[in-house]
């Protein structure tokens, strides 16, 4: 992320200058501590391949400013002890909220990245103005629940399902948030909820929270397959989201011709529906699911076609590490999922193309609202 938000951050958090939040090699500092969790200034020095002097130089603001803590010295082989740096978890704060077709999920960050308020609740009415309201007042509950300052709150990170359409932060969503469709939802959320707001679609917003969080503490590029009532997605190419042009990179339903199966869970709720098992909405489906059902194993055969062109574009087109199955997706069916995935892969001269490893989130459901949370942390200080 660039500095080209620091303009709508509190003045507290920018340097000295009061132009910027961080420069670009303060940014390269703090993310390898938001990474790593802590690292010595030597360490530091040799990972990013800055002189140690330079490291010094940059480190002494980030002190002073109270964005890094140093801890006593730790004897880590030979030489002299050296100091373990993080980043100063109540330095500031942000939101993450993921809005869907039925459900609102939030978590609280702070700035060293642990997670310290989380809640889920139904998206009471799907009217804008109602939604808008029902996130400020979970906003409020989290702020006094945390125990932070709430004036180092950085911004609110908000994740909605649907695409992009190329004008700002207007989204196209299902039918279920016909009343979000089409709006700057940047600006009317942020006259809601008084403060800076990002917005991202849900399956961008849940890569990065894998990214911070997740499998992406080891692996920087990954495709991330995200289920919910839709069917879409995210892809983190060195450690930082592939948007696209419109910001629509990585709309993997999009790869399936007319007719095929789309497999989401909304389409698993309406087959077992079909197979006598009804279920009042997508979230009791997934309170209540009996994975052993045999309508269960029947949609997972249903969606392998789909979803065995999906992974092999991925590979041909991408090229990732990984690639990871989230968003709501519970975990034994990510895995009996991942058991019936067939990469097209001829062999040739006794040789295959290597292929993405594929894995189920490190971090579950929570990844949207998680990531949603990063925006505001990336945009001002990480890389």
């Amino acid at each position: 992320m660039t500095d080209r938000f620091a303009g709508t951050f509190d003045p507290r958090f920018l340097r000295a200058d009061g132009q910027r939040t961080a420069t670009a090699n303060e940014r390269v500092v703090m993310s390898l501590l938001s990474r790593r969790g802590a690292a010595s200034r030597a360490e530091l020095a040799r990972v990013t391949a800055l002189a140690p002097h330079s490291v010094g130089r940059l480190i002494e603001p980030l002190l002073e400013r109270g964005l890094v803590v140093e801890g006593a010295p730790e004897i880590a082989g030979r030489g002299k002890p050296g100091a373990p740096l993080r980043l100063a978890a109540d330095a500031a704060f942000s939101v993450g909220v993921s809005v869907m077709t039925d459900e609102v999920t939030l978590v609280l960050v702070d700035f060293a990245g642990t997670i310290r308020f989380r809640a889920a609740a139904p998206l009471d009415r799907t009217d804008f103005d109602a939604g808008a309201r029902q996130i400020a007042a979970l906003i409020a509950r989290a702020v006094a629940a945390s125990g932070l300052d709430p004036t180092r709150l950085l911004g609110i990170g908000c994740g909605v399902t649907g695409y992009f359409i190329g004008d700002g932060a207007r989204l196209n969503p299902p039918a279920a948030l016909n009343p979000w469709a089409l709006l700057p939802l940047d600006d009317l959320l942020a006259e809601v909820l008084g403060g800076p707001v990002w917005v991202d679609n849900d399956g961008n917003v849940a890569a990065v929270g894998e990214a911070m969080l997740g499998v992406g503490r080891t692996c920087t590029d990954f495709a991330y397959l995200y289920f919910a009532a839709g069917f879409g997605g995210g892809v983190m190419a060195r450690g930082a989201p592939l948007r696209g042009a419109s910001g629509n990179a990585g709309e993997f339903a999009s790869i399936l011709p007319e007719g095929w199966q789309q497999p989401n869970l909304e389409s698993l709720r309406r087959h077992l529906a079909e197979h006598g098992t009804s279920y009042d909405g997508l979230r009791a489906m997934l309170r209540d699911l009996d994975p052993s059902l045999p309508a269960v194993e029947e949609w997972l055969d249903r969606c392998a076609p789909s979803l065995n062109l999906i992974v092999s574009a991925i590979s041909g087109v991408l090229d990732t590490a990984t690639i990871v199955l989230g968003g709501r997706l519970p975990p034994e069916l990510a895995d009996r999922m991942i058991g019936k995935l067939h990469f097209t892969n001829p062999v040739r001269r006794g040789h295959r193309r290597p292929v993405p490893q594929v894995v189920a989130s490190a971090i579950g459901d929570d990844a949207a609202a998680i990531g949603a949370a990063m925006l505001p942390i990336r945009a001002a200080f990480l890389e």
